[in-house]
C-alpha cells in the first residue's frame, strides 16, 4: 500500500463528509463524487515527473516541427502515454496527451491516451467521446489553458550537429519548459467508466511559441494516480505515531471506537472507512458487528 497525506481545512467533520462520500460510492451504481480536501502531492512527484518529461518533449518536437505536428503519426503520441503507465504502474492507472485545435490540421482535438484495467493497456483517444477544449469541467485542461504563461521557464540550447559529414551551423534555440509548479493536481474524483475507480490527475502545459518568441499554450501531458489501494488510517495520532508520514493523516481520529478501547489499524484494505478494529483490555476486538479475536476481527474486515 501507498500512503499519500491529506489535509483539510475544515477539520474532522469535512474528513467524515469524506469518508461517507467513500463509504457511499459504489461501482454497479455508479455516479461521480468529488472528495473536497487540500491534499499534499510530494509523495508523488516522481510520478509527476513522468508527465512533465512527456510535455517538455512535446514542446521541443512542436518547436522542431514550427507549430504543426501533421508529419508525426498518431500511434507515436500513443505510445508516449502508453510508456508513461508502463513505468508507473499500478500507481499510475493512466496517461494521456490533449492537444489544442491549431496543432493538427487533421484534427480539431486530439487525446492519445493509455489506461491499464485488467491486465491489458488499452489505447484511445479521449476526444472521440470527451469535449475538453471548451468544457470548464475539464479543470485538467481548463486550469492550465486559462493561465497567463508570458512568463514561463526558458533555458537557451546551444546546437551543433551534422548531416552526414556536413557540419551544420551552430545554432541558439531559446526552448519554453514545464516544471512541477507549472502543474495542477485535481481533487480526488470517482471515475465512472474507464477505471471505476478514485483517481486523481496530474496536468502541465505543452508550450508552444507565437511569432514573436513567447510562448503559447498548446495543450497539456497528464497522469491519473490510483487511490484505490491506498490506504485509509482512521486511528488517532498519538496511538500509532509511526504511521504519521505514510498514510491519509487527514482521517486520523475518526474512528468510532469507544473510549475504554484502542483503535487497531488494519493494513491493506485500501481506499475504504473501516479499516481498522478496536481493541478492548482483554485483548480482544470489537465494532458494530460485535466482539471478535483477532483472527476473526481480520477475516471479518478483508472479506
Amino acid at each position: 500500500m501507498h500512503g499519500l497525506i491529506l489535509f483539510v481545512k475544515g477539520g474532522k467533520s469535512d474528513a467524515i463528509t469524506a469518508l461517507n462520500i467513500i463509504g457511499n460510492t459504489h461501482t454497479d451504481m455508479c455516479s461521480a463524487s468529488n472528495l473536497y480536501l487540500t491534499l499534499d502531492f510530494t509523495l508523488w512527484n516522481g510520478y509527476a515527473n513522468l508527465a512533465i518529461y512527456n510535455a517538455n518533449y512535446m514542446s521541443t518536437i512542436i518547436y522542431q516541427n514550427k507549430g504543426i505536428l501533421e508529419s508525426i503519426p498518431d500511434l507515436t503520441f500513443f505510445n508516449l502515454a502508453r510508456n508513461v503507465v508502463m513505468t508507473g504502474s499500478p500507481q499510475v492507472f493512466s496517461s494521456g496527451l490533449a492537444f489544442e485545435p491549431d496543432v493538427f490540421s487533421r484534427y480539431k482535438a486530439f487525446a492519445p491516451y493509455a489506461y491499464y484495467k485488467h491486465g491489458v493497456i488499452r489505447l484511445y483517444d479521449l476526444s472521440l467521446s470527451y469535449v475538453y477544449q471548451t468544457s470548464v469541467d475539464s479543470e485538467w485542461y481548463y486550469n492550465l489553458e486559462s493561465r497567463k504563461w508570458d512568463n514561463a521557464s526558458s533555458i537557451l540550447t546551444e546546437r551543433h550537429q551534422r548531416n552526414g559529414s556536413t557540419d551544420i551551423q551552430d545554432e541558439n534555440i531559446v526552448m519554453y519548459f514545464a516544471k512541477q509548479e507549472d502543474g495542477y493536481w485535481s481533487q480526488p474524483y470517482f471515475d465512472c467508466g474507464f477505471s471505476d475507480s478514485w483517481l486523481v490527475t496530474f496536468s502541465v502545459p505543452i508550450f508552444g511559441q507565437d511569432a514573436t518568441g513567447k510562448p503559447s499554450f498548446k495543450g497539456v501531458a497528464f497522469i491519473d494516480m490510483n487511490l484505490n489501494d491506498t490506504d485509509i488510517n482512521q486511528c488517532d495520532l498519538d496511538d500509532d505515531d509511526e504511521s504519521i508520514d505514510i498514510f491519509l493523516n487527514v482521517f486520523r481520529g475518526t474512528h468510532e471506537c469507544l473510549p475504554d478501547t484502542k483503535c487497531q489499524f488494519l493494513p491493506g484494505l485500501g481506499f475504504k472507512k473501516g479499516g481498522y478494529s478496536c481493541l478492548q483490555v482483554n485483548g480482544s476486538f470489537s465494532n458494530s458487528e460485535g466482539t471478535y479475536s483477532l483472527t476473526e476481527s481480520h477475516e471479518l474486515f478483508y472479506k
